[in-house]
């Protein structure tokens, strides 16, 4: 037995599975350019390794040499700003102004409101109230920042800019 017959033995049956071959950013409609299909072992390839992933837009980082999967995707069908939401997201348009800060698309942005048009937030603490914790910038215009939010964060998040009360601090 060669050395990689062994270590094929060792690892057991492998997988054929897409692999950035550069560092894919949240916006990003990958091509057959930015993909190659390698095999790995079974026992670490994770469960929602992406089928097709050309055409599809990136709604979270992937690293060079990592597996695409579902979850950094959104749809196929998607264009524009909504091809950047998972299915498990909503966006909302964050009217900017002067105190806005500089933001570009894939950053990561906490919401704040005033703490009494949020009264029922839990993360309440003064005058103001995180409302949405790691949204993610989807969109930046001159008049606005679209932001995408979990599903369970948009009904304050909606609460909020219907009092136009919204106020953007980059997160990490």
């Amino acid at each position: 037995m060669n050395s990689a017959d062994a270590a094929a033995s060792a690892w057991g049956h492998r997988r054929t599975v897409p692999v950035a071959t550069s560092d894919l950013e949240p916006g990003r409609v990958i091509t057959t350019a930015d993909i190659s299909f390698v095999d790995r072992p079974i026992a670490v390839v994770p469960n929602d390794v992406a089928a097709s992933p050309v055409g599809r837009s990136v709604t979270r980082s992937i690293a060079r040499d990592e597996v695409v999967l579902e979850r950094r995707l959104a749809g196929g069908s998607a264009t524009g700003p909504a091809s950047q939401l998972d299915e498990n997201s909503l966006a909302f348009a964050i009217p900017s102004d002067a105190s806005t800060p500089p933001t570009r698309i894939g950053d990561h942005v906490a919401l704040y409101a005033p703490s009494e048009v949020v009264a029922s937030s839990t993360r309440t603490s003064g005058p103001a109230s995180r409302i949405a914790d790691r949204a993610v910038v989807i969109a930046v215009s001159e008049e606005a920042i679209t932001v995408g939010v979990v599903i369970a964060e948009a009904s304050a998040v909606a609460k909020a800019l219907l009092s136009a009360s919204v106020i953007i601090a980059l997160a990490d």
